[in-house]
């Protein structure tokens, strides 16, 4: 069991993590939308229109993700020494992840009550919600979490001396561009000083369980509780 902690937070059991969401996600959307671009994660949205600056077409963007995903394997496997696949091993994070998701979304949905917000979901369908679901714990965390911040702490590194600083400032500003990214675009939420607050004390204490457990946990984590809340 001592592997398990070390195995799961690994870049390669991130990575392979993160295919069957990516797919689970295509097929929902697919299958619940008329059009290509109709209803989709944000963050999601974000990354198709980068790879489309590369003359890539819409319909093609999938297999393209599908295909980095699987060009990462290797080299996630060879930047995480000894470890190994293991297929029980997944089956423990689902149910890691199922119960962090609760542990979070119990304490999430008491902000939400002290502060007399509604959790409820955007107007579409269950299915739908329920891929936005997957493609917000997927796609989010690649952005705000992966990229995001290690981006800041390469930024902010020559700027602050101590390295607890230079965590704790990325923690935050990284926290905060998640909250706020929730207020742009068409599909945006309408800006409330609660919910935005609310928000980011949620992107804190994902960012906790992405420093604590890597980023296959944190998605799955994230995906499951946007699901008992959307769905």
């Amino acid at each position: 069991m001592s592997n398990y902690w070390r195995f799961s937070r690994s870049a390669y059991y991130s990575v392979v993590a993160a295919l069957p969401l990516l797919v689970a996600y295509e097929i929902l959307v697919i299958l619940t939308q008329s059009r290509y671009w109709s209803l989709r994660n944000a963050a999601d949205m974000w990354i198709r229109t980068f790879l489309m600056a590369f003359d890539l077409q819409a319909q093609h963007l999938t297999f393209v993700m599908i295909g980095i995903l699987f060009a990462l394997i290797p080299l996630a496997k060879s930047y995480s020494t000894g470890v190994r696949l293991k297929v029980n091993y997944f089956a423990l994070m689902l149910a890691e992840a199922f119960v962090y998701s609760l542990l979070l979304g119990g304490l999430l949905q008491s902000i939400l009550r002290v502060s007399g917000l509604s959790s409820g979901g955007p107007g579409n369908g269950p299915l739908q919600n329920f891929a936005l679901s997957l493609g917000a714990g997927l796609f989010e965390e690649i952005i705000f979490r992966v990229l995001l911040l290690n981006l800041l702490f390469l930024l902010l590194k020559p700027f602050l001396k101590s390295k607890i600083g230079v965590a704790v400032a990325s923690v935050l500003v990284a926290s905060f561009l998640f909250s706020i990214s929730h207020y742009i675009g068409t599909m945006a939420d309408q800006w409330q000083w609660y919910s935005f607050m609310f928000r980011w004390v949620a992107g804190l204490l994902f960012t906790v369980l992405y420093f604590m457990r890597g980023f296959a946990i944190t998605a799955y984590t994230h995906a499951l509780y946007d699901i008992w809340v959307l769905v």
